[in-house]
């Protein structure tokens, strides 16, 4: 209100346009602090003004066509609500590892080192990386050849609170995510959602602005019972059920509305049978010197030189393979020049199996076919402020990263991918 006691209509030592100006004066400051004490009580007007943050998920194993199963209501309305993808093609091999680090480098497994699940370096330590051993999962030896986007997010003054992501777990370039946690895979889908929402709600000045969220279930499922299982499907529901769980979660803290959703997964999954493995036990008998590292959809040889020619020729003679010398993989691979790749690689037809021997028990679901095929389509949805209501034919798992970078406004490291997601999909 405008306070009287202290106002002087008139001053004989004054002029009158004087007063009347210093009465304008005062009307106007008080009118101000008016409206500053009640803009909470105008419609429309927001008091607090929350920092974007970008949330990175993947649900591992989740194939393109599983959204069709009508199973995943939340992924839908997300989906409906933006941008999704009718194919979302992995790098080569369409295995996870690779691919999801190739998600957050925006480089071909050529060119970032994580090539498989498995591998030897033929350094001359000769380490040796696989899933089940914490101690080489954990050594930065094996990721040191990329920057993460969450390692140049935090060194451009960013917070990051990764939920489990291959590489989150080690120091790299010095540096971790403020949030992150040893990969505990018995850690239900609906934990890690809790998980990451208590990080999550905090002060402005200490929640993140980059987050990521793993999921594993629906590829356990699928390699245990095939991709056509109905225990798929119920891992599909939980997954769906636990991301709601995380949207609702982001709404009670009022965070909805600030925050884009880049979904994604690392590949897609395909049926086996016992009865299509390819057998090499021939083969391997026959050259001496021959060492299988890796087996699957996708098999890797080590061998003496002068072996190498006589056994490539002997593995053309096999039906459902193609087999090359690491130097003569197709280029459309964008694969075989790491030296952590075998001197000789074998892809199998999608469906079928590459094994030592075929006494040995096939996997009913697979992984690492030719990106191309239908089966090792994933999935993407982009979803948020400023994202286009759109289905987009084909989206590439090697342009996301330059994406994220966009929505972080974060500057890219050099990497593999074309820069033309974020104009396709943001207003």
């Amino acid at each position: 209100m405008l306070d009287m006691k202290n106002l002087k209509l008139f001053n004989p030592n004054k002029s009158l346009a004087s007063t009347l100006m210093a009465l304008s004066i005062l009307v106007l400051s008080n009118v101000s602090m008016s409206l500053a004490q009640n803009v909470g009580a105008l419609p429309g007007v927001s008091q607090t003004q929350h920092k974007p943050l970008v949330v990175l998920i993947s649900i591992d194993g989740y194939r393109n066509d599983y959204m069709s199963r009508g199973l995943t209501p939340t992924l839908k309305r997300l989906a409906d609500s933006g941008a999704y993808a009718e194919n979302f093609m992995p790098v080569f091999p369409s295995i996870t590892f690779p691919n999801h680090y190739s998600l957050v480098t925006g480089l071909y497994p050529d060119h970032h080192g994580l090539v498989n699940n498995t591998m030897q370096d033929p350094s001359k330590t000769k380490q040796i990386f696989k899933l089940s051993d914490r101690e080489s999962v954990t050594n930065p030896f094996w990721y040191e050849e990329a920057t993460p986007i969450w390692i140049s997010a935090k060194q451009q003054g960013k917070i990051v609170s990764t939920l489990f992501w291959p590489g989150t777990e080690v120091i790299n370039h010095g540096l971790r995510p403020d949030d992150w946690l040893n990969y505990d895979d018995n850690m239900a889908s609906d934990k890690r959602v809790d998980q990451l929402l208590e990080w999550l709600n905090r002060d402005e000045s200490k929640r993140a602005d980059f987050a990521t969220l793993y999921f594993s279930e629906v590829d356990h499922a699928g390699h245990e019972f095939g991709p056509d299982a109905s225990e798929v499907n119920e891992s599909l529901k939980r997954v769906d059920i636990a991301i709601d769980r995380f949207v609702k979660g982001l709404e009670r803290l009022n965070l909805l509305k600030d925050v884009t959703f880049v979904i994604t997964s690392d590949h897609g999954m395909a049926h086996v049978t016992q009865e299509h493995v390819i057998n090499l036990s021939t083969v391997l008998e026959n050259t001496k010197s021959a060492k299988l590292v890796w087996m699957g959809p996708v098999a890797g040889f080590n061998v003496d030189r002068v072996d190498a020619e006589p056994m490539l020729e002997r593995l053309k003679t096999y039906p459902h393979m193609s087999c090359w010398h690491k130097s003569k993989i197709p280029p459309e691979y964008h694969f075989g020049t790491h030296r952590r790749i075998p001197d000789i690689f074998c892809l199998a037809d999608v469906g079928w199996s590459i094994l030592p021997n075929s006494s040995m028990k096939v996997i009913a679901g697979m992984h690492g076919y030719d990106a191309r095929a239908k089966e090792m389509q994933g999935l993407f949805i982009a979803a948020g402020p400023g994202v286009k209501k759109q289905t987009l034919p084909v989206v590439h798992n090697i342009d996301v990263y330059a994406f994220l970078a966009h929505l972080l406004k974060i500057k890219p490291e050099p990497n593999d991918g074309e820069d033309s997601l974020f104009k396709q999909i943001m207003n």
